[in-house]
């Protein structure tokens, strides 16, 4: 494997010139692709005539790997084994290699989606006063709590609780809601509208 330093030499595609160029190493600060955060002080290619970023060598991944982890957030809920079953039922109709790590993508989809629907907070808050209601009645048969934890972009995380203003809802509720919303538009549809996307998704998570 090669080992790159500063002021080294090479050449790269620039796509911001459109052709092969010379390239530089240096250390910049590089946000990341979803512009949420930013790696500090990596070696990086350079393209000699533009000044932009065209290359990143496998020596610098650690160091972007450590940030990412940083600039994450941790979302822990306590939810039934149904909710989570859920979940990977919602996944499996996505994808068949989809694994229990699609669950963040899942969730944090769903979580855009509801963030530009104006009706919403009021259909969320709606359909916890229901589950609220329906558990007042003992169920003839014990359903087991499981914790959900990942983490999650701070992006996300601004969603969530956002979320959680507008409806009054505490996390947990919320993140059950968001699974009725899961297995209402995923497991109950025909064909769902978001099936597309979500599999576009899935193919990136499961590369």
């Amino acid at each position: 494997m090669k080992f790159y330093e500063a002021g080294e030499k090479s050449k790269a595609i620039c796509a911001q010139c459109q052709m092969l160029v010379t390239t530089t190493f240096r250390y910049r600060d590089v946000p990341f692709d979803d512009g949420e955060g930013i790696v500090k002080d990596i070696l990086v290619a350079v393209c000699n005539i533009c000044d932009t970023v065209v290359a990143i060598p496998a020596q610098s991944t650690p160091a972007i790997r450590r940030a990412r982890e940083a600039a994450e957030v941790t979302l822990e809920v306590s939810l039934s084994a149904r909710d989570l079953q859920v979940l990977d039922l919602a996944a499996l109709r996505i994808d068949s290699a989809a694994t229990a790590r699609f669950r963040k993508p899942l969730i944090a989809h769903f979580l855009k989606r509801l963030e530009d629907d104006p009706q919403a907070p009021q259909r969320l808050a709606e359909k916890t006063r229901r589950t609220a209601s329906a558990r007042k009645s003992p169920s003839p048969v014990p359903v087991p709590r499981k914790r959900l934890s990942c983490k999650i972009t701070q992006a996300t995380d601004a969603r969530l609780h956002q979320l959680m203003q507008t409806t009054k809802l505490k996390k947990s509720d919320l993140i059950k809601a968001i699974i009725g919303e899961i297995e209402e538009k995923l497991l109950q549809h025909e064909a769902p509208p978001d099936l597309p996307v979500l599999r576009d998704v899935a193919a990136v998570v499961n590369a």
